[in-house]
């Protein structure tokens, strides 16, 4: 069985049973387990066909249970009454201020623990808060509140029961608890920190450390949209594994044997997480390196191709909305671009320039080809530049990354002792926000087009990635993919 078409086939019958009935999705799983049960028998029967059935098998059960137990609640009859009652919700995001509001908008993903409707009634549904305010910004995941809510319908095919829009102030129910304390000390002593910074770099600091973007400028936004530096802007699955490569990498030199360097990554991993909240990018690097710190535990070797796609698959599975999530594609898609094609383009390119400039351009223009067909078809935006531009950052972003999580474990002790490593960070955050400009800065950098145009250049550029996937596999080795 193939698991990359195992993935795809998860993905195929999540990001469409999401948007349609429970029972579209039952009826895609019980199609794919007949064609995956009479495919195994057949002769010559496709390992592609197989594997595609049978990640459709395994998550339609999924996509059905989550899209029923969204609409079968008593929160839907409430949104249709738009009834306002009492509400427990633990939050499972920190409260993000919207930019631009002049209402000071406050938006907070929630579960809704329990609703006084003629008494309380239990429900662990996920819901959207809709506040204002700053009293909600200071709240970190894992807080629960009691709180009079307006129950409001969502839009069809969100990943949330209802919206909640408070009525009044929230009444805090304990303590969250002391990981996400912590890490959100760590995020505010940080900003702190960088408080005398220039503004680009105070701004993009903290938002490659813990993908807090609040205080990003809105001309650098604008620059690193256009010129396809905006992965770098929110904290990824790139700066996930910048920390897991440093932190193998001096347990390896101080000798710890191998299972102690695996438990050591794990929690590198899970402190990354929580630092940086679970963004879909971040999501789908965590379970990518969870996978292959199983096979590292164990001995074993895995390929980087099959670790991305158990990844896709135990994700997809888990939560059937991160299929249609632009974050998540545009995560797994940069990541499959390096994967089967950067290899064979960095082996081609370093007969005519230096190994490590050759892999930067292999790897920037791999992730750029891959990715195109999403960001045309969902922003309607050419970024002619990205190329040239990340070669130019995205090394930056190491030391950057490093210096900015040392100075956020760091600041909660000693904001003083902090400063000096946010100044060192500042360096290579400058040189990636001034990339951003001077790239933002030449001819056609934020060329919109039109819909037509935009699928016309999404299928050139599916084209082009079919054809160079297809000759990677010819020229790089398989047991490299």
């Amino acid at each position: 069985m193939s698991l990359v078409a195992a993935g795809l086939g998860a993905w195929a019958v999540a990001a469409v049973g999401t948007t349609l009935s429970a029972s579209w999705s039952l009826s895609a799983a019980a199609l794919g387990l007949a064609v995956a049960l009479t495919s195994r028998w057949r002769r010559g029967a496709s390992a592609l066909v197989v594997g595609f059935a049978t990640g459709v098998c395994l998550a339609g059960p999924s996509v059905a249970w989550h899209v029923h137990r969204l609409h079968s609640d008593e929160l839907s009859d409430l949104a249709r009454r738009h009834a306002v009652v009492a509400t427990v919700v633990k939050l499972v995001r920190d409260p993000t201020a919207v930019s631009g509001s002049s209402a000071g908008l406050v938006v907070a993903d929630a579960t809704a623990l329990r609703v006084d409707d003629h008494g309380w009634h239990g429900t662990g549904l996920p819901v959207l808060l809709l506040a204002h305010g700053a009293t909600w910004t200071a709240l970190v995941p894992g807080q629960q509140l009691q709180v009079v809510v307006r129950v409001v319908a969502p839009r069809a095919g969100d990943d949330v029961a209802a919206v909640f829009d408070p009525v009044a102030a929230p009444q805090l129910l304990g303590r969250a608890p002391w990981w996400q304390r912590a890490a959100g000390r760590a995020r505010t002593s940080l900003r702190r920190a960088c408080a005398g910074l220039p503004a680009d770099e105070a701004g993009l600091l903290p938002s490659l450390v813990d993908g807090d973007t609040a205080a990003v400028p809105p001309r650098l936004r604008d620059d690193m949209r256009a010129t396809g530096l905006s992965h770098l802007e929110a904290v990824s699955g790139e700066n996930l594994g910048i920390v897991l490569g440093v932190a193998l990498a001096a347990m390896r030199g101080v000798g710890l044997r191998r299972r102690l360097r695996v438990a050591g990554a794990a929690m590198a991993i899970t402190g990354f997480v929580v630092l940086a909240r679970p963004s879909p990018s971040v999501q789908r690097a965590a379970m990518m390196s969870a996978v292959m710190l199983l096979a590292m535990f164990t001995g074993r070797r895995t390929a980087t191709r099959s670790a991305l796609a158990v990844a896709v698959l135990a994700l997809v599975v888990m939560n059937p909305f991160l299929a249609r999530s632009i974050g998540f594609v545009l995560s797994v898609a940069a990541t499959a671009g390096i994967v089967v094609l950067g290899p064979g383009w960095a082996k081609r390119l370093e007969w005519r320039m230096p190994r490590p400039l050759a892999m930067a351009v292999a790897v920037a223009g791999a992730a750029q080809l891959a990715c195109t067909p999403v960001l045309v078809l969902a922003f309607g935006q050419l970024t002619p530049y990205a190329v040239p531009a990340n070669i130019v950052a995205v090394p930056a972003v190491v030391p950057a990354t490093v210096l900015g999580v040392t100075a956020a474990v760091v600041a909660p002790m000693s904001t003083a002792l902090a400063r000096p490593i946010v100044w060192l960070g500042s360096v290579p955050t400058a040189v990636v926000a001034r990339a951003a400009h001077a790239f933002g800065a030449l001819p056609g950098a934020a060329t919109a087009v039109s819909r037509p145009v935009a699928v016309v250049v999404a299928a050139g550029a599916l084209i082009a990635l079919w054809r160079a996937a297809r000759r990677a596999a010819v020229v790089v080795p398989r047991e490299i993919l």
